[in-house]
């Protein structure tokens, strides 16, 4: 497996420049359904990373090969471990890796947020289960970025895309981080609907021919 990062200090070259500038207004994006998608592997608490091309923080990666990452042993009851994409301004290096998570569905606290620095791209949770050697639950955590704002597949995706304005497509709804009547960063649905209230693709519904 090989991953060729762009955006890292060096050159990029025009071709690399426009696919980068496309995305630069998100914090993270892949690029096609398939991209660095998490699966189950065959082995031990095995999971598969797909290939693919994404791009966060100013940098764009782009894999050949899936990667199997491995899981640790649970003692007891369930673990959501966080499968991300860890960049490395120090290294200039883009890797997948496995953090540790606990019990509760939940970003890991352990998740590295320093752009610039180490950052971690969020793909998957996935939840491996004491007595059970292979995964039992995948949560998409990835990102898409078109004209406009971005498209995920889960809620959870809200815990880290913490820029003020943002604009995020999930299952019908689309929700925009501002502000609450404290001040405080907070999301809402940009519908007439609140929450789970809303039915699948709502925003259509919301405009009305005069």
């Amino acid at each position: 497996m090989t991953i060729v990062s762009k955006g890292y200090e060096g050159t990029v070259n025009y071709a690399d420049w426009a696919l980068l500038t496309s995305h630069l207004g998100a914090q993270y994006s892949v690029f096609g359904a398939d991209s660095f998608g998490v699966s189950f592997g065959a082995a031990d608490r095995e999971v598969i990373v797909a290939p693919g091309r994404a791009a966060g923080q100013g940098i764009l990666d782009t894999s050949d090969a899936p990667v199997s990452l491995v899981g640790a042993s649970v003692g007891s009851g369930s673990r959501w471990d966080l499968i991300a994409l860890r960049r490395d301004w120090t290294t200039s290096e883009t890797v997948p890796v496995l953090i540790q998570g606990a019990a509760t569905k939940a970003i890991p606290a352990t998740r590295e947020d320093e752009p610039g620095s180490t950052d971690d791209q969020p793909l998957a949770l996935v939840r491996f289960a004491a007595g059970q050697t292979a995964p039992q639950e995948v949560v998409d955590l990835r990102c898409w970025h078109g004209d406009g704002g971005v498209a995920a597949k889960d809620l959870l995706v809200r815990d880290f895309l913490t820029r003020i304005g943002t604009r995020v497509w999930i299952q019908g709804i689309t929700w925009v981080l501002g502000f609450n009547s404290l001040g405080l960063p907070t999301w809402v649905p940009d519908s007439v609907y609140v929450g789970s209230t809303a039915p699948p693709y709502a925003e259509n519904l919301l405009w009305v021919k005069p």
